[in-house]
């Protein structure tokens, strides 16, 4: 690998993997002190254009399921890409590992799939993937990443003569003929990896027996006929699009509930606020002292250099040690650089302070990402400029601290639909929120809000249909 000029910015630390196309190497950015991917491709190779082409539709999209592109760089023989380094293992080996995944993990997965296709058939320009395959999936703490964009397209870039790029088993029908390809072509693709993670194996029409989707045990009749449904030969029969399919998804995972206590997928929360001393650490304490309430095993984790939890522990006596973390007020705590085993919990909140390009990356991997603004006239500056930095991503919980009601209002004018809120006043971080906005605002965050909706709904249509003995409807 050539050392270029701008390589004064990297160390190369080794080489990951040799393919047909390139090579791929872990470097660190000397000063950030992080780790990137760096691509190396070869000008000669007759597939130079079509990797140049995936790396540029990646630039420029932004969200949390896409690796970062850095940089493209290139010199006389060879184009460089900088890209965000994965640590994880693909969906193919995540499944090799774990055997037959709960219906709860799959429609989790799938619902996440989901959420990603849609911003990418609704960018600008808008794309198709249309090689969705196991192996093209990035598991990093219970985050999907999305890899190898080589047959991607954009939409109106097709001709009545294109052939299409695919893996067999997996890529829509169509894709192998002259056929017009559309956004019905991912649903497929989404369809065929929620029945690999069901079954195990990968769909052949016409088959029927062991892992055949009807004949597997242990899944919801709603869940396999959505399978069935994604995976239809016609493209008129599937669902017409993704934002359909993931409203199934989110219907069947609502009616099957969530049931924190015997989960086995770990959720993590990622809080980081737009400047210093803005309530960050308060509401991830606030945060972990609801699951402690509830009964769930949480972890804080401190992401940030405050070192707080070094001097809380100072402060209070006889701390209990549980590894390498605290337990403090009932909530267990890691100080930044420790480590503890993250099986021991179904919750990790992570602090990340003052979110920066720094720790960017890593913030955007969690499952629930959440973002604390201030919105005084001194404080405008830095909400804005972090909105400007994070306006692509989605899924993001935007909260506003210290305001009053009047002042979140005028906030929300300039949020463009955004999920918001304001955070109650509540002076003790390890109180219990057990009333009014305090305790809406952690059930809508954590989602267990709407497993209490659904319950109460269910109980009043009980009550307005109960009878008495004699079958009289009361």
């Amino acid at each position: 690998m050539q050392q270029e000029i701008w390589f004064h910015k990297y160390r190369i630390i080794k080489l990951l993997g040799r393919g047909g196309t390139a090579e791929v190497y872990l470097a660190e950015h000397i000063k950030l002190n992080s780790y990137r991917a760096i691509k190396c491709i070869s000008k000669n190779h007759p597939l130079y254009d079509l990797q140049l082409k995936e790396a540029h539709i990646l630039k420029n999209l932004k969200h949390s399921c896409i690796p970062i592109i850095y940089d493209i760089e290139e010199n006389e023989d060879c184009s460089y890409i900088v890209e965000q380094y994965l640590e994880g293992e693909t969906l193919k080996e995540y499944i090799v590992r774990m055997g037959k995944l709960k219906e709860d993990i799959i429609v989790h997965f799938g619902i996440l799939l989901c959420d990603l296709f849609v911003y990418l058939h609704s960018t600008t320009r808008p794309i198709l993937y249309l090689d969705l395959k196991p192996e093209n999936i990035i598991i990093s703490e219970d985050t999907l990443k999305l890899i190898d964009f080589g047959s991607a397209i954009y939409r109106d870039e097709q001709s009545d003569i294109q052939t299409f790029m695919g893996t067999p088993g997996f890529a829509a029908p169509e894709i192998y003929g002259h056929s017009k390809v559309d956004d019905r072509s991912d649903v497929y693709g989404i369809g065929m990896l929620l029945y690999t993670m069901v079954t195990g194996a990968t769909y052949q029409r016409g088959t029927f027996g062991r892992n055949h989707i009807d004949f597997t045990k242990g899944y919801s009749k709603k869940f396999k006929q959505c399978i069935n449904q994604c995976l239809k030969y016609n493209p008129s029969q599937r669902y017409a699009s993704v934002s359909a399919l993931s409203k199934h998804l989110s219907v069947i995972s609502r009616k099957k509930g969530v049931n924190l206590h015997e989960q086995s997928t770990l959720i993590t929360y990622a809080i980081a606020g737009a400047q210093h001393r803005i309530g960050v650490t308060h509401f991830a304490f606030r945060l972990c002292s609801f699951y402690r309430d509830q009964k769930v095993r949480c972890l804080y984790h401190e992401k940030n250099n405050s070192h707080h939890i070094w001097a809380i522990q100072n402060r209070y006596q006889e701390v209990k040690r549980d590894c390498n973390a605290y337990r403090i007020e009932g909530i267990t705590m890691q100080p930044k650089g420790l480590k503890q085993p993250a099986e021991k919990y179904q919750v990790i909140v992570q602090d990340y302070g003052c979110l920066t390009s720094e720790n960017m990356d890593e913030f955007i991997t969690a499952d629930v990402k959440i973002v604390i603004l201030g919105a005084k006239d001194w404080e405008l500056a830095y909400s804005e400029q972090l909105l400007d930095k994070i306006t692509g991503y989605k899924e993001i919980y935007y909260l506003f601290n210290f305001m009053s009601g009047k002042q979140f209002l005028q906030a929300m004018k300039h949020m463009d639909q955004k999920k918001c809120y304001r955070i109650p006043y509540e002076p003790d971080p390890y109180g219990k929120p057990d009333k009014g906005s305090d305790l809406e605002l952690f059930l809508e965050i954590t989602g267990l809000g709407r497993e209490k909706k659904v319950h109460h709904r269910k109980r009043r249509y009980e009550e307005k249909t109960h009878v008495d003995e004699k079958g009289i409807r009361l």
